[in-house]
């Protein structure tokens, strides 16, 4: 009589099957480390608000002009709020006062800043989250091509005063889809504590 013969190893399929679950472990885990490991981009953009907002400072003082900030889901720019003195003061003409915050340009140091891709925004000013509106173009809604439309003022959410002081707040860098984040908040004297996410 003959025997049967019995191998002594894992079959084709079998080996295909931990060769695939091994491929898609390997996967899952190159993905989660390049997103929510050490995330220096969101260290480099605390960093950067931390340093531009100093020489905004140094700028406010040594100018003496009055900065401000204004923040956007997927960036910040800063403007000089620039003041027209009017030799007398009429209270029934509106037109007079002229002064107005100046969106600093892309020549500047303090020029307007973007998010790289994923990470965004998230302000509180007094202790209260604010809503950060996205940047929008100015546009003239209006039908007729003759009449121009009254733009809104512009208002900056945090002032850099001449004197050094700044208006506090707390700002977050955080990843779109993670629970990565960079915290700083902002007191009024213009020091930082850093905060973890």
């Amino acid at each position: 009589m003959s025997r049967p013969i019995h191998s002594a190893g894992f079959s084709l399929l079998e080996l295909l099957v931990v060769v695939f679950i091994i491929g898609i472990l390997a996967t899952m885990f190159t993905l989660s480390v390049g997103v929510l490991g050490d995330d220096s981009e969101l260290g480099k953009e605390t960093a950067r608000l931390q340093a531009l907002l100093n020489v905004a400072r140094e700028d406010a003082v040594t100018q003496g002009r009055e900065l401000g900030m204004r923040f956007y889901p997927d960036g910040y720019e800063f403007a000089i709020f620039e003041e027209d003195f009017i030799e007398y003061y009429d209270p029934g003409d509106e037109t007079q006062s002229q002064s107005k915050w100046t969106v600093m340009g892309p020549g500047t140091l303090l020029k307007p800043r973007q998010m790289p891709e994923g990470i965004v925004i998230e302000l509180e000013i007094e202790g209260r989250e604010i809503i950060l509106d996205a940047q929008e173009e100015p546009q003239n809604d209006s039908s007729d091509p003759d009449e121009e439309a009254e733009p809104e003022a512009y208002r900056p959410q945090v002032w850099l005063y001449s004197t050094g002081d700044i208006s506090p707040f707390v700002i977050r860098f955080r990843r779109k889809f993670a629970n990565e984040s960079q915290l700083l908040e902002f007191n009024i004297d213009g020091s930082v504590e850093p905060g973890g996410g």
